[in-house]
């Protein structure tokens, strides 16, 4: 795999069939760094033969110069005792200087299992990447629960990252790339197998960086959600909250929004009951339009709010829902 030498590698988590939408936001990323780096993009896919049909060229329309396409039957799910033996291999063959994965369960798994192989530095859950003056991949990793941004060098390699849903942008398909496809069939056996799935079951997904409308919700609301879920229904919106209401157990982390959840990139988001710390307000730097309810003109939200209503929530939203209503902009 000597065409794919130096480059800076990618793992596209699939499923179905499926690539994930984080997988194409790294790729993107991956694309700008090897440009002020010179060199390639290489796309590493995994799974069973038929469940990758298409993804290759789906990645190099996103900006991969090459697919490295690790297929096997035994493939057909993640597992760490497959699946990191697979791509361990591929990896010492082709000896990147950098590999990023998806900062998911599964893509968390395997980076951290490979980097120990490998005896490579790993940066965990960055929310940004860039390179210094000697070429070296630098990431950025929220500490303190979000309140500093810690750049990180990773020694070793590859340079290891595992990336944080939402924090960059995919590239739009462009179907007139090309690229190198380098297909590996590792020697695997049922006897490889250490666990066995016995079923998969989908929890709650929510899109919140690829969503359009964003009603977001903090510790105004006093513990009840309900007009905030109204306002989010009516709207044909997304529900993002902050973190304290995550930690009261009151929605999951995947609506959790800031410097220790997700970057927004929203038309619009509508912030009610919220104060305006700099862990949230760091995740509506890509909105376009931010409005602000809140009962104190003082309250740091209002600074990054492009327009400001100063009121209770529980008074301005329900007549907020019914002008909407009346204009005809929803429906009743």
């Amino acid at each position: 795999m000597t065409a794919y030498d130096n480059d800076i590698w990618v793992y596209l988590e699939s499923a179905d069939g499926a690539v994930s939408n984080v997988s194409y936001e790294i790729l993107g990323k991956a694309r700008e760094l090897a440009g002020e780096l010179d060199t390639g993009v290489t796309a590493v896919l995994v799974g069973a033969g038929d469940d990758l049909d298409g993804l290759a060229e789906a990645a190099i329309a996103r900006g991969a110069d090459g697919v490295v396409q690790i297929e096997h039957d035994l493939l057909d799910v993640y597992r760490p005792e497959t699946y990191v033996d697979a791509v361990e291999e591929a990896l010492r063959e082709g000896d990147p200087a950098m590999f990023l994965s998806p900062a998911t369960n599964d893509g968390i798994g395997l980076a951290g299992r490979l980097a120990v192989r490998l005896h490579a530095g790993l940066n965990a859950d960055v929310v940004r990447l860039e390179v210094d003056d000697d070429g070296s991949l630098v990431g950025g990793v929220p500490a303190f629960a979000g309140g500093i941004l810690a750049m990180v060098k990773a020694k070793g390699r590859p340079q290891m990252s595992t990336v944080r849903p939402g924090v960059f942008t995919a590239l739009e398909p462009d179907d007139s790339r090309e690229g190198d496809l380098a297909v590996r069939e590792p020697d695997l056996s049922a006897d490889d197998i250490l666990t066995e799935v016995l079923d998969r079951e989908v929890g709650e997904t929510v899109d919140l960086p690829g969503a359009d409308v964003v009603v977001c919700a903090g510790r105004g609301f006093d513990g009840d959600l309900e007009l905030a879920r109204e306002l989010t229904e009516a709207l044909d919106a997304t529900l993002g909250v902050t973190r304290p209401l995550c930690d009261e157990g009151l929605v999951s982390r995947e609506r959790q929004i800031g410097s220790t959840g997700y970057s927004l990139q929203a038309d619009v988001a509508i912030c009610a009951g919220i104060s305006g710390s700099v862990y949230f307000t760091s995740g509506l730097d890509d909105v376009d339009t931010v409005i602000a309810v809140n009962t104190d003109p003082e309250e740091p939200i209002f600074d990054h709010a492009d327009y400001c209503i100063e009121g209770d929530l529980f008074e301005v939203l329900p007549p907020l829902i019914e002008q909407l209503e009346a204009e005809g902009v929803i429906s009743a």
